[in-house]
């Protein structure tokens, strides 16, 4: 006979229960990610490591915010993933201890290849470009803190920062004569702020004579201070190791409908500048073989 009191075995009982069936009854874990819309196929890849990885989680949308103010949420633990272009202020921070980083390149590359922004009304402003020095004729805009400022200066191109790019404001900079491109990534132009924008204003267009090449690649980086950054990012170690071995990551990416096509590159100069912070060998070597370095033969 038991010498165990029954309202011991009841506490007991409940304890296994709760030990064994703990996976079930524990919340997903909440995951605080940047919410740029148009980085949605980006979260679908972190998501997709996470759950190679075997997390369960809920992602939680962070304030929207420009590159400076989202590094500092990131170092502060407010955000636990965002994913912003590896900048030196990011490289930096990483060296610090102050974030860490999956250096896979979720853009695969294509970020590096720029699509200009320019008004209608100046839509053949670059026909006669044939080279980085002809570009320091016009006044490219930038978003605040972005490292493609960098690579501009860096050509002898000027370069004017537009604080607040994601509601429109270059466009009015364009109409005022104070900036005369705004590049941003071609994959994201085509696909997300050329319509967008468009919206806005339908006074806005897009170069149809060049692309901009440099090495610039869009990176996960996760905050070591946030509660679950550590567990985060060996996490998304492990997961993105198996999903880009089993070929997950192309299926999404595919299933997304990235990339550009052969289309646009047609009649299209490429204007190659170099980036002085880093080359295409900061991908991790695992992820080297995502990169598209090679763009279809310009016809």
């Amino acid at each position: 006979m038991s010498v165990v009191p029954s309202i011991f075995k009841g506490v007991f009982a409940v304890w296994m229960l709760s030990f064994l069936a703990g996976t079930v009854w524990a919340e997903p874990m909440k995951i605080v990610i940047q919410a740029d819309s148009h980085l949605e196929p980006d979260r679908k890849m972190v998501a997709a490591a996470l759950e190679a990885a075997g997390v369960d989680f809920t992602f939680e949308m962070a304030p929207l915010a420009n590159e400076k103010r989202q590094l500092l949420m990131l170092e502060a633990g407010q955000t636990d993933i965002d994913l912003m272009p590896a900048t030196g202020e990011r490289l930096g921070s990483v060296e610090k201890g102050k974030s860490l980083v999956i250096p896979v390149p979720l853009d695969r590359g294509l970020l590096g290849y720029r699509h200009c922004l320019l008004l209608e009304s100046k839509k053949d402003l670059l026909a006669q470009v044939q080279t980085a020095d002809d570009l320091s004729a016009f006044t490219i805009g930038q978003g605040e803190g972005w490292m493609d400022v960098e690579v501009f200066k860096k050509a002898g191109i000027p370069v004017k920062w537009v604080r607040d790019w994601r509601k429109g404001e270059f466009i009015s900079q364009m109409e005022a004569g104070f900036i005369d491109l705004f590049p941003l990534g071609a994959e994201e132009t085509e696909s997300y702020f050329l319509p967008h924008y468009r919206r806005l204003n339908p006074n806005i267009s897009a170069d149809s004579h060049i692309v901009i090449r440099y090495p610039w690649f869009r990176f996960v980086w996760v905050s070591p201070k946030s509660k679950n950054g550590p567990a985060i990012h060996e996490a998304l170690a492990r997961g993105f190791e198996i999903i880009t071995k089993n070929g997950k990551f192309l299926e999404i990416w595919n299933e997304a409908g990235r990339g550009l096509p052969d289309e646009f590159f047609k009649g299209r100069r490429i204007i190659d500048l170099n980036n002085p912070l880093y080359g295409y060998d900061l991908v991790g070597e695992k992820y080297r073989h995502l990169v598209l370095l090679t763009p279809p033969e310009s016809k």
